[in-house]
């Protein structure tokens, strides 16, 4: 299979499940340890807001495979000046219904129609984890950061705690499954190092957000997740982002500079 052909199947994928992740970014706020979905965004907004300021007046924000637009709804709010670009047009419907003050592109990641070193702050959320060559993307991402500019970036780990890797790859030898079956792509730290220095960035950090096999709580025994992860925020803590146990957290931050 092509990696175009991957690519849009990742695209037409998020599509049918626009409406769902609409629903599951709303309820964050109301409780933060409502699932291990919510939970990850709960552990990602901390880490992005230790590089974000509060204030965004005079400053903007791309962000690059938005999605339904959560994370630019909490930006605007704080006057940053943002657009958004996606591959889905069911994900930017979602986007432009939950904020009706952005512009919102359609377009590849890899080839982004924004201007050059235009951005102070630009995102990727959960994007390299379905694309076959994460270079492109990220030299994107480079040219339209402002120099000085961060950024922020997020990956899926190969050595993760929740060996969804291995069953990744064992959803997509089935022919059926109640596992979504497409195909994500995972990285180490150390090659996501050389990817974006290849993309030309020069300063470059990788943290580890959240660890933990609470995903398969979720399926197994709902009822005790929130309460196991009341626990393991405090774990998480200490641990993501430690030295070498970082390597087996679920996912990675990117922060990159040049």
């Amino acid at each position: 299979m092509s990696d175009e052909i991957q690519k849009q199947l990742a695209i037409d994928t998020h599509s049918d499940q626009a409406e769902l992740f609409a629903n599951r970014y709303e309820v964050i706020n109301q409780n933060p340890y409502q699932n291990s979905f919510v939970y990850s965004r709960k552990r990602l907004n901390e880490w992005l807001d230790k590089y974000i300021p509060a204030d965004g007046k005079g400053l903007k924000m791309a962000d690059i495979g938005c999605g339904t637009g959560y994370h630019l709804r909490r930006y605007y709010d704080r006057g940053f000046e943002i657009t958004g670009v996606d591959g889905s047009e069911e994900m930017l419907k979602q986007a432009r219904i939950a904020n009706p003050g952005i512009e919102f592109i359609q377009t590849d990641v890899d080839t982004v129609p924004l201007p050059s070193e235009t951005y102070d702050y630009t995102l990727c959320i959960e994007v390299l984890r379905y694309l076959p060559d994460i270079l492109p993307c990220l030299k994107e991402i480079k040219r339209v950061t402002k120099k000085g500019g961060t950024a922020l970036i997020t990956a899926a780990p190969t050595f993760q705690s929740t060996l969804y890797p291995i069953v990744n790859k064992i959803v997509m030898m089935k022919k059926k499954s109640n596992l979504t079956q497409l195909k994500q792509y995972f990285h180490t730290a150390g090659e996501l190092r050389e990817a974006s220095q290849k993309a030309g960035f020069t300063d470059i950090e990788i943290h580890g957000v959240y660890g933990g096999n609470s995903i398969w709580l979720d399926r197994l025994l709902p009822v005790v997740v929130p309460p196991f992860l009341k626990v393991w925020d405090h774990v998480d803590n200490l641990t993501a982002d430690a030295p070498i146990l970082k390597n087996f957290s679920n996912m990675f931050l990117i922060v990159a500079k040049y």
